[in-house]
This record gives structure tokens, sequence and C-alpha cells, in this order.
């Protein structure tokens, strides 16, 4: 069972033309960024973009990270985040195929007015963690660009200590402290520990 996570800018038909590049780029370097060297990924359609994750428990985590690097650059985006099976191992993922793909694409192409949405083939991951899904969606659509930067920060450094993103974000202790609590950061990453946890069991009860 593998994560696969179909995105797109919100609104990118709005961005002028002379900023569509700029978009673009912002993409590419975000996906780099946040993605490992065994992560698959493709952009396709302008602004979208389709990735696949082996390591299916940190799908969470990767769309969150995602979706704060972007939002740093002034991006918003939705995306739709599925497990399921692969068909065929290919180096391009355009030309891969399973379930995974499948759902992904699907429910970003239903997906209204959330940042984000999950599905699993076969079987439902259930009304808590959708519930607990929803709430992040809210508090993560709310945050501004500074505070998604600190929250990026903090997520993906290993001394996340106030004082150490202070010296990295050349800002003060006091102000990265009230950043991330306005980000929520506690809550939201006791939701990507929880997820990868439930994620982990599913796997586990499929296998």
């Amino acid at each position: 069972m593998i994560g696969v996570i179909s995105g797109d800018i919100i609104k990118s038909q709005k961005i002028p033309k002379q900023q569509y590049d700029a978009m673009l780029y912002q993409l590419e370097q975000s996906l780099r960024a946040v993605c490992n060297k065994t992560t698959l990924w493709n952009i396709y359609r302008g602004d979208a973009f389709q990735l696949q994750i082996n390591q299916s428990e940190e799908i969470i985590k990767t769309a969150i990270l995602i979706y704060l690097h972007l939002k740093l650059a002034g991006y918003e985006l939705r995306q739709s985040m599925a497990l399921g099976s692969i068909d065929n191992l290919r180096s391009d993922i355009k030309t891969a195929t399973g379930s995974a793909f499948v759902l992904s694409g699907q429910g970003l192409d239903k997906i209204t007015n959330q940042r984000f949405v999950f599905t699993i083939a076969q079987q439902t991951v259930g009304e808590s963690f959708d519930l607990n899904l929803a709430f992040a969606d809210t508090l993560l659509s709310k945050i501004t660009q500074k505070q998604a930067n600190a929250l990026y920060v903090y997520l993906t450094h290993t001394d996340n200590s106030h004082a150490a993103l202070a010296k990295e974000l050349n800002t003060s202790r006091e102000n990265v402290t009230k950043l991330l609590n306005l980000a929520n950061y506690q809550l939201i990453e006791r939701f990507i520990v929880h997820s990868e946890q439930v994620i982990k069991t599913i796997v586990k009860g499929v296998i």
C-alpha cells in the first residue's frame, strides 16, 4: 500500500500571465524542498502535481509541509491524499496505475472548499480521523505567511527549540513563540504524529 497526493494551486487562473512562470517555479521548488530522493513526483496541467510516497505513513506530514512551503510564498493549495495499491512500478509516475492514483485524482476533482481530503482503497479511515483532518484543515487555512514559515521550519528542523528557530528565522525567541502559537503548532504536530500511527495500523492490517 502506497500513498499518492494530487494537488493544485487554488485560483491559479486569476494569477496574471506575467506571474505565472514564477508560480510554476515556486511549485517545483516547494516539491523539491519537501520530497526526498525516493519520492516520485510530476507537475502537469500547469498548476497541478502528483507524487508517490512509498512510506505511506508520511503522507499527511508531506501534504502539510508542501502546503506550508507554498503558503509562505503566498499561494494557496488543495491536496487529495489516498492510500491504495500500485499496479506497475514506473520511474515516471505519469504512466503509473493503481487504486492509489485513481482515488487521489478523483478526490482532487471532487474537492470543494477543503484544503485536504483523504481516502483509502476499499475501506474508510473512520469518522474521528476525518474530523481531526477537518480541524487541521481549518487551522492551516487561517494562518499567515509568517506563521506558515515559522511552522514549516519548526516541523523540518532537528533542533526546533524556539531559541534555535529564532536564529534560523532571524527574529526574537518571543516572536517565534508568538508565531507558532498563532499557527497552533502543538495541535498540528500532534495530529501529524496521530496520523502516522493510524496509517501504520491500517497498512499493517492490510498486509
